[in-house]
């Protein structure tokens, strides 16, 4: 994903995606999620990379269905009163995807507890990758002290020569 401005309310945090699809992986009526319109749900960007994303997270999602379920799932969304505005019939196996605990035909959602799981575990995720922020900016900021520290010494040594001369 880019990097981001963290007040940039344009862009969605990563794990806040991460945990609307994982909701939604658990909870939609349908178990198989097309990545198109998880993006119109949220109201994404045509540009985020959702599938990227998603496919990042072999932990709690799984690509792609049998061809023989994608079928069905076309027929349905060809039956529907509001199609969605995408081609149903070029969806492939690749274009969808669910949850790791929805993946038999006509799974039903998950429980409470499957869900409160993937959240629990997207917030250790975003928390590791806080503390890594963090740890990376202490790093920086202990060189730029030793930094300033050495550029001291030298500008006390250097005027300490100056003043002998």
């Amino acid at each position: 994903m880019t990097k981001q401005n963290k007040h940039d309310i344009s862009q969605p945090d990563v794990f806040d995606v991460l945990s609307a699809s994982w909701v939604m992986a658990c909870n939609d009526e349908n178990p198989i999620l097309i990545y198109d319109d998880i993006l119109h749900r949220m109201d994404l960007n045509s540009e985020y990379r959702i599938r990227e994303l998603i496919q990042s997270r072999g932990d709690l999602f799984r690509r792609g269905v049998p061809e023989k379920r994608l079928e069905e799932l076309k027929e349905r969304l060809g039956q529907r009163d509001d199609p969605p505005n995408w081609d149903i019939k070029n969806l492939t196996i690749n274009d969808v995807f669910r949850s790791q605990f929805r993946v038999g035909e006509n799974a039903p959602k998950a429980t409470l507890e499957v869900i409160d799981w993937g959240l629990q575990h997207i917030d250790r995720l975003r928390k590791a990758s806080f503390e890594a922020k963090d740890t990376s900016v202490k790093s920086w900021q202990m060189w730029l002290v030793f930094g300033a520290s050495l550029l001291n010494i030298a500008a006390t040594i250097i005027s300490a020569l100056l003043t002998k001369s």
